[in-house]
């Protein structure tokens, strides 16, 4: 038993760290957006640096949701071990949708941040 008890908080660390990371990058850009949002005005068209921050703003949203995933993961993985459901399946759900939820977050930043790239070399504004 102590294996799995050190598997589960390496796992646990891991998507903390995941969860983490990808609210960090989408708040971040959208800080950073929103700190230059009047000298890049001069350089980008006001609907590319919309879409920018809504795609960063549906990031941090998605990693809270994330969060919301592994809490549940964890709490079906707590009743397998308690008796209080059959097998880990709920538990494995959960994880697996958290997963596609962060993986979908850090498409939005790299969709916010490849949006305005492209646009910056295009020299349109």
């Amino acid at each position: 038993m102590p294996e799995e008890a050190n598997y589960r908080t390496i796992s646990q660390q891991y998507a903390q760290g995941a969860i983490r990371s990808v609210i960090l990058i989408n708040g971040g850009a959208s800080v950073a957006i929103l700190s230059q949002l009047s000298p890049l005005n001069d350089f980008l068209p006001v609907w590319s640096i919309s879409y920018a921050l809504v795609a960063f703003v549906v990031g941090v949203s998605l990693g809270v949701i994330g969060w919301i995933c592994g809490f549940l993961s964890a709490r079906y993985v707590d009743k397998y071990l308690r008796n209080q459901v059959p097998s880990y399946s709920k538990a494995d759900w959960w994880q697996g949708i958290g997963l596609l939820v962060l993986f979908v977050g850090l498409g939005a930043f790299l969709f916010g941040c490849l949006l305005l790239a492209c646009q910056l070399m295009s020299g349109q504004a």
